[in-house]
C-alpha cells in the first residue's frame, strides 16, 4: 500500500522549509497530481536538477518542484497558489520607469533563498496599531484575547519585491488581564482612541499568527504621559 503524501513528507524529501505553500499545493492538487509532479521533481535532481531562468545556478530541490507545478497547473490554479503582486496606485504611469519595476521572479527567488542562506539570531517583535472591537473581547481569568485584521503598507522603499496580492493577515492578540484593563477603559470611552501593542508573534499549528503581547499603550495615554514629560517641574 502506497505511503500516504504528507506536508511533512514533501517539506523532508524537498529539503523545502515553506510549508505553507506545500499545503496549497497539496490542498488544491490533491495527493495524486501531487505525487507525479513530486515524482518529476526527483527524476531532474537525479540527472543534475534544474536551473534558473537566467542560467546562473541550479535551483533547490524545492525551487524545481514549485517551478513544476507552475508549468503543470491550469491558469486559475496558478493565480490560487501564485497571486500576482498587488498593483501600485499610488504613482502615474508617467512616473514609472521600467528599471524601477520589480523583477517578476522576485517572490520566486526569495522563496528560493530561505533553503539556501544561512541562519542568524535576531529578537522579534512585533508592533500593531489599530482598534479592536471592544465588544468582541474573549476574557479569560488571566488574560484577554480578540482579533485584529492587518492592512498593506501604504509604500515600501524602492527596490523592494512589491506586497502579494493575498488575504490580509489576521492576528489573534493575547494581553495579559492587567495589562488590559489599564487601556480598555480610555477604549471604550473615546471611539477615536486605538491601540498600541508590541509582542511576540507565534503560528500555532493550525497556522494562526498569535501575538503575545509584551507592552501595550493606548495614542490617547502615549500622548498625555508625553506631555507630562514635556511640562516644566512647578515652582516652589
Amino acid at each position: 500500500m502506497e505511503e500516504q503524501l504528507t506536508i511533512e513528507k514533501l517539506a523532508e524529501v524537498l529539503q523545502e522549509s515553506n510549508l505553507i505553500l506545500l499545503k496549497q499545493v497539496l490542498t488544491i492538487l490533491g495527493p495524486d497530481r501531487t505525487h507525479t509532479i513530486l515524482t518529476e521533481t526527483l527524476h531532474y535532481e537525479a540527472n543534475g536538477g534544474m536551473q534558473t531562468k537566467d542560467g546562473t545556478r541550479r535551483r533547490t530541490p524545492g525551487g524545481t518542484f514549485f517551478q513544476l507545478v507552475r508549468d503543470r497547473v491550469t491558469a486559475r490554479e496558478r493565480r490560487r497558489l501564485f497571486p500576482s503582486p498587488a498593483p501600485q496606485h499610488h504613482q502615474s504611469p508617467a512616473s514609472v520607469q521600467p528599471h524601477n519595476l520589480p523583477q517578476v521572479g522576485a517572490w520566486d527567488e526569495l522563496q528560493a533563498l530561505v533553503t539556501t542562506l544561512p541562519q542568524g539570531e535576531a529578537t522579534v517583535k512585533v508592533t500593531l496599531i489599530g482598534r479592536p472591537d471592544v465588544q468582541a473581547v474573549h476574557t479569560r481569568p488571566t488574560y484577554v484575547a480578540f482579533r485584529m485584521q492587518g492592512t498593506a503598507p501604504r509604500s515600501l522603499p524602492k527596490g523592494l519585491p512589491p506586497v502579494p496580492d493575498q488575504q490580509p493577515m489576521t492576528w489573534l492578540v493575547c494581553i495579559a488581564l492587567r495589562q488590559w484593563n489599564r487601556v480598555h477603559e480610555s477604549l471604550a470611552a473615546h471611539a477615536d482612541d486605538k491601540l498600541i501593542v508590541e509582542g511576540h508573534p507565534v503560528v500555532a499549528g493550525d497556522g494562526t499568527h498569535v501575538l503575545l503581547v509584551q507592552s501595550c499603550v493606548s495614542m490617547l495615554q502615549q500622548r498625555a504621559q508625553k506631555q507630562a514629560r514635556q511640562q516644566p517641574p512647578a515652582e516652589p
